[in-house]
């Protein structure tokens, strides 16, 4: 992985529409300007040749793309899900567009409450990419990816070609499954002069997961964060995204006891209780700069030990034990920084021991069991230290027989994606590339039986090359990587905005960051892992790989090795909602032959 930052100290997504409604109801010439991110747009005009259309998630609309004739759309969603859909918008003038829930259309459907009740409407916007990421074949031009809280019957301003707006929907949960049915509703669009009634089907399905349970580690950089993190971290959350660690340390005297527990305490309690955000882990302040004495990193010295045990007592007085992640060594290159991290692993499973519990140690490494060139050796005593291998997603289709066999002996398999020169046949999280590579990777843990998903960075505002703060605008320069080779990367370890941005009427400085049509794509494919183990649970292995095959596929032999072939897998959102409407029948189908006794206890997915 990239280097991490962290910094010491110096519900939810929903209720950020709720605050940033106040934001002016149209914007100013310039920011229409922005939204397009080139030139200047002619004035507000009426509109000829205006049209409206929808399209399923994970669709995106460039400039260039010519209206449809579907004015309709149908969701099917499980207790505790969010799903959205795309309005696509075209006009020869710039002007403004609003967007209401009908409740007498005349002809079509009264607006059932329960779909009005639960969508938010954002404005998708558009980032000019200038230089495509290197290796992707992708072209330069303008690419749909914020999503900016707008608001239902509010003015919205809107560029002079093809643009979009995104309605997401979300099922709360309820573990008696009481929301379960069809509703229906008619969205009225009004773009320029234009009106087109939308028809809008819901399906509720009779089950359903109080919240993602896929284990994700996303790294955030505090200092471009700021005000409430809390509340930030639990956008990420309703997303998927688990953030790595709290923004919490505690203060260490020079032989490893903690000056004060009360305030660290304190400070941790809305990440990590059950009834805050119940984060399902959380990184040890066990760091390259912390504590900041240099026996940090000397696995014999008994100041590192007192330390170990005093952090890991404080996580196991709390219950919070089994969030505790040690994380001290990133991706080791060599046989002496791989021996370094088998030495600080076993202070660490010590310490932990004397409270009481094992404490778990992440390596971002693969296990080898033979030598596989100078810098890849065999590793095989690590094997009993580390407690979650993290590899790299280029690494893992050649180490999987031995990842099988350690996870038969108990550890975590995680794995996690970079910007590389196999950017092309690998999913990633750039902005050039299809939203199919963020949804894809709920399908792949699931098929190849992925523990946890970590990732390098949310919020990579910086300077592409260093990570500096303040020194990049991710809505204007989306090109937040350059290799030291000249290779660049856009939305690398960048799949959020900021939430403050005048320009674009987000005037509410302690807003949460703004999501993304990537980070949107990655929860609907944490969303159908849940569906895949449902179906799983119910029918069987057998029954869902057909499914699964739809989506992904391998075909190349399973062996040790370099083995640097990946899986393939569709780019079309029509494939992904065929495929999970499958495995709702499937779903469906089975609790109705087991009873409804047997729906109860299977159709929950818990953490």
């Amino acid at each position: 992985m990239k280097s991490l930052q962290w910094a010491p100290p110096s519900r939810l997504v929903r209720a950020r529409h709720a605050r940033r409604r106040l934001i002016t109801a149209g914007l100013c010439p310039l920011a229409l300007c922005l939204l397009a991110g080139v030139g200047a747009f002619a004035a507000l005009a009426t509109v000829a040749e205006a049209s409206v259309w929808t399209a399923p998630p994970g669709a995106r609309v460039f400039p260039n793309t010519a209206p449809r004739a579907r004015h309709s759309i149908s969701l099917s969603l499980a207790c505790g899900e969010y799903q959205g859909f795309i309005v696509g918008l075209r006009g020869s003038a710039a002007r403004h567009v609003s967007v209401a829930w009908v409740d007498d259309p005349g002809t079509g459907t009264p607006t059932d409450p329960f779909i009005a009740q639960n969508a938010v409407l954002d404005q998708v916007a558009f980032v000019h990419i200038r230089r495509p990421t290197s290796g992707t074949g992708a072209k330069a031009g303008l690419y749909p990816d914020p999503l900016l809280p707008r608001g239902f019957a509010k003015r919205i301003a809107v560029p002079a070609h093809s643009s979009s707006l995104y309605v997401l929907f979300h099922v709360p949960y309820d573990s008696s499954y009481s929301a379960a049915g069809t509703y229906a509703g008619t969205l009225q669009v009004t773009n320029g002069t234009e009106k087109v009634d939308l028809s809008v089907g819901l399906k509720v399905w009779d089950f359903g997961w109080p919240r993602l349970s896929t284990r994700t580690a996303f790294q955030v950089n505090f200092n471009n964060l700021g005000g409430n993190l809390v509340q930030d971290y639990a956008m990420l959350q309703e997303h998927g995204v688990t953030p790595l660690m709290p923004r919490a340390a505690p203060p260490v005297t020079s032989s490893g006891a903690l000056k004060t527990t009360t305030h660290y305490v304190a400070t941790l309690r809305p990440y990590l209780d059950q009834d805050g955000l119940d984060m399902s882990n959380a990184r040890m302040p066990w760091l390259g700069w912390y504590p900041d004495y240099p026996w940090k990193f000397e696995a014999g010295n008994v100041h590192l030990l007192n330390y170990l045990t005093n952090v890991c007592r404080l996580y196991q007085e709390n219950g919070w034990q089994d969030k505790l992640v040690a994380y001290p060594v990133d991706e080791p290159t060599s046989v002496a920084q791989e021996r370094l991290a088998d030495r600080l692993a076993r202070p660490l499973h010590k310490a932990s021991a004397k409270v009481g519990f094992r404490a778990k140690f992440l390596l971002t490494d693969d296990p080898r069991p033979t030598n596989l060139g100078p810098m890849l050796a065999a590793n095989k005593y690590l094997w009993s230290d580390v407690d979650i291998w993290a590899m790299r997603y280029y690494y893992f289709f050649g180490r999987v027989p031995v990842a099988r066999k350690l996870q038969a002996k108990g550890s975590q398999i995680w794995w996690y994606p970079y910007c590389n020169r196999n950017v092309a046949n690998m999913p990633n999280f750039v902005i050039d590339k299809s939203l199919a590579d963020e949804r894809v990777w709920g399908w792949l843990m699931q098929q190849w039986h992925v523990d946890g998903l970590l990732y390098w960075g949310v919020n990579r505002w910086g300077n592409a090359r260093t990570g500096a703060v303040g020194s990049r605008d991710p809505y204007k320069d989306p090109i937040s990587f350059i290799w030291s080779d000249g290779r660049v990367c856009n939305g690398e370890a960048s799949i959020i905005y900021p939430g403050y941005y005048p320009r674009y009427g987000l005037t509410d400085r302690n807003a949460v960051p703004v999501s993304s049509l990537r980070l949107e794509a990655l929860r609907d494919g944490l969303a159908d892992k849940e569906y895949l183990k449902l179906a799983t649970q119910l029918a069987g292995a057998k029954a869902v790989a057909p499914i699964i095959k739809t989506i992904t596929w391998y075909p190349y032999p399973i062996k040790y090795g370099h083995i640097f072939k990946f899986p393939k897998y569709v780019s079309s959102a029509s494939s992904f909602a065929a495929a999970r409407a499958k495995l709702a029948a499937l779903i469906e189908q089975e609790q109705g032959t087991q009873g409804a006794g047997g729906q109860a206890a299977t159709g929950q997915s818990t953490p």
